[in-house]
């Protein structure tokens, strides 16, 4: 009996997640459910382990909580490399506040936290992973801006609802598209002075994806 659970503890030891060689990092998004679900299918494609990446979307999930909620597990957590803030412009009161705190913030000077933005909100980057677009978003007729984004997505994605369960899975083999598009949108907006749409979803893609790499 003894050697039959020392078997079953090595076998559940094997699969528990391991701390892995490359940085540890928290992200924190507004959302409860979609953006979480697709980093978290970017996290499981890539391999990543839960122990070095860890996505939480807090219960206060505007802007300037998040932020704050970064700071604090940042500074409590020396372990953890770096942090990111996922979060929308939408109507966010807040939301220049939380940009603010982050630039002056310690954690930000030393470019251990950064926020990822979107303009008017996150459905815009998934967007991206079917079209490029410089069109701007704004509210009309009792739809909000991100309403009418999320009418132009399901154009492409039929199937999207907010909280998709498997949101990334459903646009893996889109993702580079969605590099791309946000790259050259990116440009765009720092020629023209425009920020709506705009997002910087690309960027932490492009690090998490490229972690095991370093």
């Amino acid at each position: 009996m003894r050697s039959q659970n020392k078997r079953q503890d090595t076998a559940y030891s094997r699969r528990r997640p391991v701390r892995e060689p490359y940085a540890r990092v928290l992200i924190v998004c507004e959302g409860e459910k979609t953006e979480p679900n697709y980093l978290r299918g970017l996290q499981r494609e890539q391999g990543l382990s839960s122990v070095n990446i860890n996505v939480v979307s807090p219960p206060n999930s505007d802007p300037l909580s998040l932020v704050r909620f970064a700071i604090q597990a940042l500074t409590q957590d020396p372990d953890l490399d770096c942090g990111y803030c996922v979060f929308d412009r939408d109507q966010h009161a807040n939301f220049g506040q939380a940009l603010d705190l982050i630039a002056k913030s310690s954690l930000g000077v030393a470019g251990k936290l950064s926020g990822i933005t979107s303009t008017p909100c996150f459905e815009l980057w998934l967007l991206l992973h079917f079209r490029y677009s410089t069109m701007s978003y704004i509210g009309a007729g009792g739809a909000s801006a991100c309403d009418r984004l999320i009418s132009d997505l399901r154009a492409h994605f039929p199937t999207y609802v907010k909280a998709h369960k498997d949101v990334y899975g459903a646009l893996a083999d889109r993702v580079q598209d969605a590099l791309e598009n946000a790259e050259a949108l990116g440009r765009h907006n720092e020629s023209t002075g425009s920020a709506n749409p705009g997002t910087e979803m690309h960027r932490l893609v492009r690090y998490l994806t490229s972690l095991k790499k370093r």
